[in-house]
């Protein structure tokens, strides 16, 4: 039988049966219909959400106590080219990359091995290092240098951890330190007819020797030109401030002791050459005119239109913070005095914040209310004047500061720079306390020590700490403020500073 017949022969025996099965049943029960079965839907393979990318600039960083504070592109890539820039191993894909570490390993290499240079992403870049300006494009430096292109960076996936820059959160705070410019600042503007346009107008100066009168050596200090980089870095900051220790009384009188008074023509100077924002008066000289020319001082600055705190007509006034808004960021000083010599400021009493445990928690609460960065000015000797050392109750001052909620401190009055000490709050924030920035228009030519300072330069992200840097200086003839080579000159200023300090944390 062929199959198309067998098929046919199937089929007739299938109608067959079901004629005979109809036939045999009395009362047929109707079967439901079946419901056609649904297909089955494959079930659908998620996608995956794709990692947005995210351009990262590349800090160029080195070790925190390394004098070089510069660099150029030329050196990068030579560096790169030598291969022994350090780079962070992530973004490299190489078979053989070049010299690399995970980008969360370079800082603490730095620490071990502060004069290596190393690429970090901007987004981790703490105190720990310090950034080098790339000629002259810096990522946490001024609003200047920050606006110039960045010759480094790195496209990589957003899930890498690594934060995007903005350099709208960035801003840079200026300090030099304590004022009187008085003594031999006063005369070489004044009685030696300089003016004052040539003591605000400082440059560059490098050192032409060492003398040793009475077995205390002092410097020779030769300007090389570049007038006005003084007053360009003091205007450098978002934010400047000074502090200033003398009385400004119109029947001022250039002297050479220690009783001081000072010419209010200096104000517009402050003001406009070095643009200083806020001043702090807490300091051991503001009543060497007397009552009178105490409060003719507050009088001068509240004219000159300089914010002022740690003084004032009573306790209240005295312990009342400075604020300055910068770019939506508010900062706030308080100043309080340990030094013997000027009044207590009281309920009814002109006078200055004394620094007391009450004096501190109090004027600190009050910046705590409307500032989002809460500097804290000691003028503070530790019982003795021209040392680089911690001493008497300062450490004790220190952690008052801290607990009552400073975020950082930056002390006057011992006449040397340093020490430097770093700690870090309950969150983990990064804290800066300076016991002493120097002499700045202070005239004290008989030691290196009170002819050398540094003017500190802070930066922030945000409200965090993430740069602190240290520009030397040396005053020329007691009177003028010049810049000296960090990696030269500059350094027995800085060097003395590591050595006493503590920049570990």
């Amino acid at each position: 039988m062929q199959p198309t017949e067998g098929r046919r022969h199937g089929a007739l025996l299938l109608a067959l049966a079901l004629v005979v099965t109809a036939c045999s049943s009395a009362s047929p029960t109707p079967q439901p219909t079946a419901s056609p079965s649904p297909t089955a839907e494959p079930t659908p393979i998620p996608t995956p959400t794709p990692i947005p990318e995210v351009e990262v600039p590349l800090a160029v960083v080195t070790g925190f106590t390394n004098l070089k504070s510069e660099i150029t592109a030329a050196e990068v890539d030579a560096a790169r080219a030598a291969d022994t820039l350090i780079q962070p191993c992530e973004p490299l894909t190489a078979i053989n990359p070049p010299r690399c570490l995970p980008a969360g390993e370079i800082t603490a290499h730095l620490a071990t091995n502060p004069t290596d240079v190393a690429l970090l992403p901007a987004g981790l870049v703490t105190p720990r290092v310090k950034v080098l300006p790339v000629d002259g494009a810096d990522l946490f430096g001024s609003a200047d240098a920050r606006s110039k292109p960045y010759p480094y960076s790195v496209t990589v996936d957003a899930g890498i951890g690594w934060a995007p820059y903005d350099v709208q959160e960035i801003r840079t705070m200026i300090s030099p330190g304590n004022s009187c410019p008085d003594r031999g600042v006063a005369y070489a503007a004044l009685t030696l007819g300089r003016g004052w346009d040539w003591v605000f107008g400082g440059g560059t100066a490098e050192y032409a020797g060492f003398n040793a009168p009475g077995g205390v050596s002092t410097i020779r200090i030769v300007p090389t030109g570049n007038e006005g980089a003084v007053a360009a870095l003091m205007r450098s900051g978002d934010l400047t401030w000074n502090d200033f220790e003398c009385p400004v009384v119109d029947n001022f009188v250039v002297n050479n002791g220690t009783v001081f008074s000072i010419d209010p023509a200096v104000l517009p100077q402050l003001r406009d050459t070095y643009g200083v924002d806020v001043i702090t008066l807490a300091a051991n000289h503001p009543f060497d005119q007397g009552h009178a020319g105490f409060l003719e001082t507050l009088d001068q600055f509240a004219a000159a239109g300089l914010p002022y705190t740690g003084a004032g007509r009573d306790l209240d006034e005295a312990l009342t913070p400075a604020f300055v808004e910068v770019n939506g960021l508010t900062f706030g000083f308080v100043a309080h005095n340990d030094i013997v010599g000027p009044i207590p400021a009281g309920p009814d009493q002109p006078g200055v914040a004394w620094l007391t445990d009450e004096n501190v928690i109090e004027s600190v609460a009050r910046a705590r209310e409307g500032a989002d960065v809460v500097i804290c000015v000691p003028q503070w000797w530790g019982g003795a004047e021209y040392h680089y050392d911690w001493r008497g109750a300062m450490r004790h001052q220190q952690e008052i500061y801290l607990q009552s909620g400073c975020d950082h401190i930056l002390g006057q009055g011992t006449h040397y720079a340093g020490p430097i000490d770093f700690t870090t709050d309950a969150d983990g924030h990064v804290q800066f306390t300076m016991v002493s920035g120097g002499n700045f228009l202070f005239g004290q030519g008989w030691s290196q020590d009170t002819q050398e300072g540094v003017i500190s330069e802070l930066t922030f992200r945000g409200a965090e700490l993430v740069q602190v840097r240290m520009h030397p200086y040396a005053m020329f003839e007691q009177a003028q403020v010049n810049l000296t080579n960090p990696e030269t000159d500059g350094s027995y200023v800085l060097q003395r500073i590591f050595e006493w300090s503590d920049v570990t944390y």
